[in-house]
């Protein structure tokens, strides 16, 4: 590993891991975004704790902490395929598994969308974007609308013939955000039994 590889895949983590729409949260509403709702610390949290311009810089922050470090391997530093799959990676595993938050976090899907945006500007990003308001309007479980979205990039650079790589970005992006349901689903209170 180069020394340029293993400083984009510090950044690309530590940019990851930042929890913006938590700092954000805090310092202008004195409200954790993590105590809302289903408790992820994500864009939909912190517009419901500060409305449009919370979610707003949440979800821009969120999706420029991803797209950075992406666009600089590929299109600055233009590091060979494996090596972009690593540093595009970095930001979704950062935000799922923060250092700054005891290694806990959110979905990663604005990052994923920031990653795909930093390899490919618009191309996969508009394929995830159509799966997104698709499922939206057709799944009632917010597991499987968000698990649409990684699982659309992978059928698409499927289909397209994209290399090897991309198609193990969006394996690995799948089972990151797996790996958070599984947990989100096993943490949730269960439904106490009512005697009859």
């Amino acid at each position: 590993m180069t020394a340029t590889l293993l400083a984009l895949c510090a950044f690309a983590y530590l940019s990851g891991a930042i929890p913006w729409p938590v700092w954000l949260g805090r310092a202008f509403y004195g409200v954790d975004v993590r105590t809302v709702a289903d408790g992820n610390p994500g864009a939909a949290n912190a517009y419901r704790v500060g409305g449009w311009r919370l979610g707003a810089a949440a979800l821009l922050l969120d999706f420029f902490k991803a797209f950075v470090p992406a666009f600089i391997a590929r299109w600055a530093v233009d590091l060979p395929g494996e090596q972009l799959l690593a540093v595009a990676l970095l930001p979704t595993v950062g935000h799922a598994f923060s250092v700054f938050l005891r290694f806990r976090g959110g979905r990663a899907l604005t990052t994923m969308f920031g990653a795909w945006s930093g390899l490919t500007l618009y191309e996969v990003p508009l394929v995830m974007g159509g799966a997104a308001i698709a499922a939206t309007l057709a799944l009632k479980s917010d597991a499987l609308r968000a698990l649409s979205v990684p699982v659309a990039a992978l059928i698409y650079v499927t289909l397209a013939g994209k290399p090897a790589w991309m198609l193990a970005l969006a394996v690995a992006q799948i089972a990151v955000l797996g790996a958070k349901l599984i947990a989100h689903a096993l943490s949730a209170p269960r439904p106490s039994k009512v005697a009859p």
